[in-house]
């Protein structure tokens, strides 16, 4: 036993002088260390970026590329790679708008809206804790709203890339419901002329009463849709339009007539939930236009000019302040969406409120 751990300790002594011997073995390196790192810098190696044959002319070192190429991978961890390149960093406006483009900048958004000059945007304040908005005590009763001769009813559409003109509707005989009028009469061949007098003057008696002025409410047909509003969104059959459930719009079924004039023109629908304007840009477009009219209407600055109190004017400064919103306004609002969808899905579907609309 004592013999085999003797032979054992001369076994680890002749290994261990082995390797001592291994470290002095072979020739020594042509090329020392501090050669091989000089080439890994530009200013003493210009020619960094170059094939390894023109470093070994350039810089006159006395190895082939195999040898050279063994030399920097085993003593300093060194070789030819692909040369990397900058990349220009995203900035933080990108970043939060790319989610944007490939299906929110496709959307035409459209709406329609009334502005009362007389009613009060300001919703009144009431003293209460934090996190108690919803408490019994601290919830009003809307009061409603009165109706005025000087409301006017607006429609427009915006797009990432595009405003649309602001129009106007419910303000023209064309809204009313006019009953069908009886058909004149005709005379007869051998009719007397007072004959004919007296039926024609009976007709007249009989037809409905002409009727003036203007429709109140937010109203509008199918047929005024289709025939005087729809047309303008024709363009959009390129992008996918955006409507609420409203009557009008004929979402709610197939056989009507604002729904075959989209088939017939190829216009593709965005599907919009009801009670939603939390997710219509839309809406905070129209929150804008409001706020800067009434600060008009109530103190305008030089050059602006007065408001007389007529329907006229009334329509002429909200035609000026619709063109003083700008893309930008817009775009803000319609990269808004991203974050209002997912803010939807976690909160169970609850009303989204903020301070842009």
């Amino acid at each position: 036993m004592k013999e085999f751990k003797k032979y054992n300790d001369c076994r680890r002594v002749r290994k261990r002088k082995s390797q001592e011997k291994h470290t002095k073995l072979g020739h020594p390196w042509r090329v020392d260390e501090s050669t091989l790192r000089a080439l890994m810098d530009d200013a003493t190696n210009p020619v960094r970026d170059k094939p390894l044959g023109v470093q070994i002319r350039t810089n006159d070192i006395p190895l082939t590329k195999g040898a050279l190429e063994h030399n920097l991978r085993t003593r300093i961890h060194a070789g030819v790679y692909k040369q990397a390149y900058t990349k220009k960093e995203i900035s933080l406006d990108n970043k939060y708008l790319r989610p944007i483009f490939g299906f929110w900048d496709a959307i035409y958004w459209t709406d329609e809206a009334h502005f009362n000059p007389e009613e009060d945007f300001q919703k009144p304040n009431i003293l209460r804790y934090e996190g108690e908005r919803l408490k019994t005590n601290n919830i009003g009763v809307r009061k409603p709203v009165k109706s005025s001769p000087l409301t006017l009813h607006i429609y427009a559409t915006v797009n990432w890339y595009y405003k649309g003109p602001l129009g106007f509707y419910n303000d023209d005989v064309d809204m009313l419901t006019l009953p069908k009028p009886l058909q004149r009469p005709r005379k007869y061949k051998y009719e007397t002329q007072q004959k004919y007098k007296e039926r024609l003057t009976e007709w007249e008696l009989k037809c409905p009463p002409a009727i003036e002025g203007d429709v109140g409410g937010h109203y509008m047909t199918q047929e005024y849709y289709t025939e005087h509003i729809l047309p303008s969104y024709i363009d959009a059959r390129e992008w996918l339009l955006q409507e609420d459930n409203d009557p009008s719009h004929g979402t709610k079924s197939f056989n009507n007539v604002s729904r075959k004039l989209k088939d017939v023109n190829w216009i593709r629908t965005l599907l919009h939930p009801g009670q939603s304007p939390d997710l219509n840009p839309q809406e905070g477009v129209w929150l804008i236009l409001k706020q800067r009219v009434k600060r008009r209407l109530n103190s305008p600055l030089p050059p602006e000019t007065i408001w007389d109190g007529t329907k006229q004017h009334l329509k002429e400064i909200l035609v000026q302040e619709w063109a003083m919103i700008t893309l930008t306004e817009i775009r803000r609002l319609i990269s808004k969406m991203p974050s209002r969808c997912k803010q939807l899905a976690t909160n169970g579907g609850e009303a989204i409120r903020s301070e842009h609309w």
